[in-house]
């Protein structure tokens, strides 16, 4: 049951990482290329890159799908959403606040000059935020699923009299 809800949500977040990806390259088409939407697009590649990873190496190639690595990349691309979604959102939010004073008169340049691209960071923002909340669904059921099975190994001591602190005499 878990491995048909991590498959679920690994979907979701490829499709949402596509959706990331079309939305900031098609704002940095216009010519706005942002740190923040830089790092977007960075975000989704590696995204779809350790989706591929994480989805392959366990059943495939099982010597390289060891469980602290993968719930480390998946962690560390959690950080990676969390950073990218507040990123663009303050870049967005900045952006409707630029005061232009160029003495033919003073307006507000803010996302309504270049067209359609406000919206389109705003979509990416909001994607990115339910990309990262996914990721701390599966980073939370990974680490559970560690924690319970160590890793893949038993929790259990080994049978037999211990050779490490053993005070008893044999």
């Amino acid at each position: 049951m878990l491995d048909i809800i991590l498959i679920a949500l690994r979907a979701v977040q490829a499709l949402f990482a596509i959706i990331v990806l079309g939305l900031t390259g098609h704002v940095a088409s216009y010519g706005l290329t942002p740190s923040s939407d830089s790092f977007m697009v960075f975000a989704s590649v590696w995204t779809l890159l350790i989706l591929i990873y994480l989805a392959l190496a366990p059943r495939f190639f099982s010597a390289f799908a060891h469980p602290i690595a993968m719930l480390g990349l998946d962690a560390l691309t959690m950080l990676f959403w969390f950073a990218g979604f507040i990123a663009l959102a303050v870049f967005h939010h900045r952006a409707e606040q630029v005061y232009v004073g160029d003495g033919l008169g003073d307006y507000y340049k803010g996302c309504s000059v270049a067209g359609g691209w406000c919206g389109e960071i705003e979509a990416a923002a909001i994607f990115g935020a339910f990309e990262w909340a996914l990721f701390v669904a599966t980073t939370a059921l990974l680490a559970l699923e560690f924690m319970r099975g160590r890793g893949g190994r038993s929790s259990k001591p080994a049978a037999g009299p211990s050779t490490f602190g053993d005070t008893a005499q044999v």
